[in-house]
């Protein structure tokens, strides 16, 4: 199975539209994560973006998935760029649906990937990640337990294997 992180544009009036589609697409997701299929996902603060990750068996089961779902159906994501994870470390626990938990997404390279890989396995044992992994191009994506954007980047960096210039923060909202 692959981990695919899709990152999704979000129609310019998606936050105006959205709440009548929100309880079947919770419920959509929730059961593809109960199935396995579906890992977190959830929207960025300000409603311009949403950041869902699915393990399927291939790129042919994401498309129908992501063909099938509730807010793309109904017009509320107007643009998706799926990645594989060469590599991902799976969450240790499962928040409940819903969670709304303030996160910071964090992305970039690393000069270092056997120890960057260490140190976000590390940070996974401490609580202060989620989950994350490598991509194909050797770039890096961690979801990290705090809403501020620079404690997350600051505990990836101390943790061993990263720059901070080679780091990108964005906020997140881990609804599953």
């Amino acid at each position: 199975m692959t981990i695919y992180h899709v990152h999704f544009t979000c129609a310019a009036d998606y936050m105006a539209r959205r709440l009548p589609f929100r309880p079947a697409h919770l419920k959509q997701l929730g059961t593809l994560r109960d199935e396995a299929r579906v890992v977190a996902g959830g929207p960025e603060p300000d409603g311009t973006a949403a950041n869902i990750f699915y393990r399927v068996a291939d790129l042919a089961e994401l498309l129908r998935l992501l063909e099938d779902n509730e807010f793309n159906r109904a017009g509320l994501f107007t643009a998706q760029h799926p990645r594989a994870f060469a590599d991902f470390l799976d969450p240790i626990d499962r928040p409940p649906l819903d969670a709304g938990l303030q996160a910071t997404i964090v992305e970039g390279a690393s000069g270092d990937r056997p120890r960057a890989r260490a140190a976000l396995a590390a940070l996974q044992r401490e609580g202060r990640a989620a989950f994350g992994g490598f991509f194909e191009d050797g770039t890096a994506l961690a979801v990290i337990r705090s809403a501020r954007l620079d404690e997350a980047v600051r505990w990836m960096v101390d943790a061993g294997g990263w720059e901070h210039a080679g780091l990108r923060a964005r906020p997140w909202s881990q609804t599953l």
